[in-house]
Parts: C-alpha cells; structure tokens; sequence
C-alpha cells in the first residue's frame, strides 16, 4: 500500500496542475485553516477543562491528609444475597412449569475482610466466610497466595513496579493519570462539548468522551480478564461538572458491549469532600439504586467507605472501616505461616486454575438464576 502510494503520487501532482478549478481566494483559505484552528483548540480545552475535574477531585477528595500516609488497615464485611423468589421464577421458566420449586431460601455469600495495605502495593489480608478462607501476602520481591480449603498455594506473584508510590497521596494521584493517559491524552476516545444541565440548583458544564463498542451479546459468558478490568477505557462518558470549582456533579457511563449503562451523582460536604456517591444503575442484569457514602476524621482522611448496589432480584454490600498509618512498616506484615510448611506449592497458572475452579461453581448457580455474569477468562 505504501509503494502505491508513493507511485501514484507523481500522477497526483500533475492531474492537479491540470485543473480547471480556480484556487480558493486567500481570504477563504485563511478563514478554512482559522475555523480547522478554532475545533482543534476547543477540543484541547475540553480535554483540559476533565484534566481541572480530576485534579479538583484528586485535591479534595485525595490530597493532604494522605501526604504521609504509608499504609491502611483495612476490616469489614461484603455480602452477596440472592433472593429464593428470582431462583423459583427462574427454574419454573426453565422447565416450563414442568417444576415448581417448594420455596428455595435466599442464596447468601457472605465474608470478612481485613489486612494492611501499603501505598507501595504491598499487602498483607485474608478473606474468610462463605467462599472460604484466603490469604494473600507480598513484601517486596516475597509473598504468596494460600487457599485453605485446596491447601495450597503460590509464590509467583505480581511485583510493584520500580515507580510505585511511597504515599497514598502519590497514590491517588497515579490512579488519576491512568485516567488522564486514557481520556484526556489517548487517541481512543473522540471528544465533544455536552449540553450541561442544571444539578442541585447549579448551573454545571459537561464534556463528552465516546469511544463506541460492538453491541451487547447476550449469550457471552466469557471474556478476557483484560477487558472485565478495563471496561472503562471503552464506551461513553459524560461528564457534568460545577465551573467555578470544577468539581463533578454527575457522571454518566456506558459500555453497550458489556451492557453497563450508569449514572452516578455527587453529594458533598461543607469542606468539598465526596459524601456520597448515589449510583442509578441500569446495567444488564444489574437494574437497581444503589451507593457509596464515606465518612472523615478531622484530618479529612476517610475513616470508613461503605456501598451497595440493589435490583430486584438480588443486592451486593459492603463495609470497609480504614485507619491510616505514617508509621507502619512492612515488617509488621511478615508474621510466620506455618500452614505453608504443609501446603502443596503451586505456579501461578495452577494457583489461578484452583481460584477459577472455586468461584466456577458460584458463577454456574448465578447464570442458571438468571444473571448472565460474564466469567473472566485466564489466558
């Protein structure tokens, strides 16, 4: 393609000279390349003006109180309830009334969180409850994955990268230049200036990103663990937001292919800090209200997160109390395991297998209650 590109060129040129076509008045050519100009420079102000977003919500939300903040424990619960109707729907649309169930209790899954985390990634926290009991722990270049019910585990973990960041402050920040390399700085996403809308008694601007997506299928039940974590690097999002403290106001966002649709509105105290997030979810499967609030310490750091997500059929809740530490060291994460003397040791591969293997079962029930999750697939 090249090549004929580069032969046909000559051609080109001279058919060109050859034109009949008078040559645009200076005066209009001028105006064509100030008007080309003008849509190039207002596109770099719309890109700008979600740059000052996150930056406003990095400085509130994120910023000072974590400075010095080297690590967070982290304890709480997380709840999956399933209620006994959908699944007696399901099975008698599944048998055509051919089986009526006697009334199938609501499906619970149940557990508890708690653990360290360091902003530098490393970690140390288990995971008991319905699903079982898990531990996952790295200090620097060591650590591990343990599974007590298949009493095993792995070695092969992932390792922080040579930049990562020694406080949560750069912590944050890092999440919002991922955000910024994708929406601001990528070539993925076409931008354009939205219609604003009045939210909360202010007047709010909004900018549009829209990188479109092949259309939902409703028989996928698989999918590259790549694309179940970076959804949002695909789709549509807009973004409405207060211009004088560049705050958001409302976040709209779809991906048709994985069938997420969801708005999420802000709520704010009197010192700018996010107080909750109320989420109008309208995703496959997912219908429902749902919320994340959380609440501050006189520093500004948060004391505890907690959220839900609730459709017809079925609802998922968390709740996360978090004390954050300038003086904690990884040393107090490297407690002796003696159930790795007598574990059986695993690669990786075969660790993820097992992890797959174990919630397999979870996802086969959801899927045959109706829920088209889609599972992610290990390459």
């Amino acid at each position: 393609m090249k090549y004929t590109s580069l032969l046909f060129l000559p051609l080109s040129v001279a058919l060109a000279a050859q034109t009949t076509t008078p040559p645009a008045p200076s005066g209009q050519s001028a105006a064509a390349d100030n008007k080309a100009l003008k849509e190039s420079e207002e596109l770099r102000n719309l890109r700008e003006a979600f740059s000052q977003v996150l930056d406003a919500a990095n400085a509130s939300w994120f910023g000072k109180p974590y400075q010095q903040i080297k690590a967070v424990d982290l304890r709480g619960n997380l709840a999956i309830v399933l209620k006994g109707s959908a699944i007696d729907a399901r099975i008698e649309q599944a048998t055509q009334g051919a089986v009526r169930s006697a009334g199938v209790k609501n499906g619970e899954a149940r557990c508890k969180l708690q653990g360290t985390y360091f902003a530098n990634g490393d970690h140390l926290y288990d995971v008991t409850g319905d699903m079982g009991e898990m531990r996952f722990q790295r200090t620097g270049e060591k650590g591990y994955w343990y599974i007590k019910d298949q009493n095993a585990y792995t070695t092969n973990i992932t390792l922080a990268p040579s930049d990562a960041p020694v406080s949560f402050m750069g912590w944050f920040a890092s999440v919002m230049i991922d955000i910024k390399e994708v929406y601001v700085n990528g070539p993925t996403f076409k931008v354009s200036s939205g219609k604003g809308a009045t939210i909360g008694g202010k007047a709010a601007k909004s900018v549009v990103f829209n990188a479109p997506t092949a259309p939902y299928d409703p028989k996928k039940r698989e999918q590259a663990a790549s694309e179940t974590f970076s959804f949002w690097k695909k789709g549509r999002l807009e973004v409405f937001y207060d211009e004088s403290t560049k705050q958001p106001l409302r976040m709209e966002f779809a991906n048709a292919a994985q069938g997420i649709e969801a708005t999420m509105s802000f709520e704010y105290d009197s010192n700018r800090r996010v107080r909750r997030v109320n989420i109008n979810n309208k995703s496959k499967q997912w219908e429902g209200p749902g919320f994340v609030s959380a609440t501050y310490n006189g520093e500004g750091a948060m004391t505890s997160i907690a959220g839900e997500l609730t459709g017809s059929t079925h609802k998922v809740s968390f709740d996360l109390a978090t004390t954050w530490s300038a003086d904690k060291s990884q040393s107090s994460i490297q407690p002796a395991f003696p159930q790795l003397l007598t574990a059986s040791k695993l690669g990786r591969e075969d660790m993820e297998l097992r992890m797959a293997m174990m919630f397999a079962g979870n996802i086969g029930d959801m899927q045959r209650a109706g829920f088209n999750v889609m599972a992610p697939k290990i390459k």
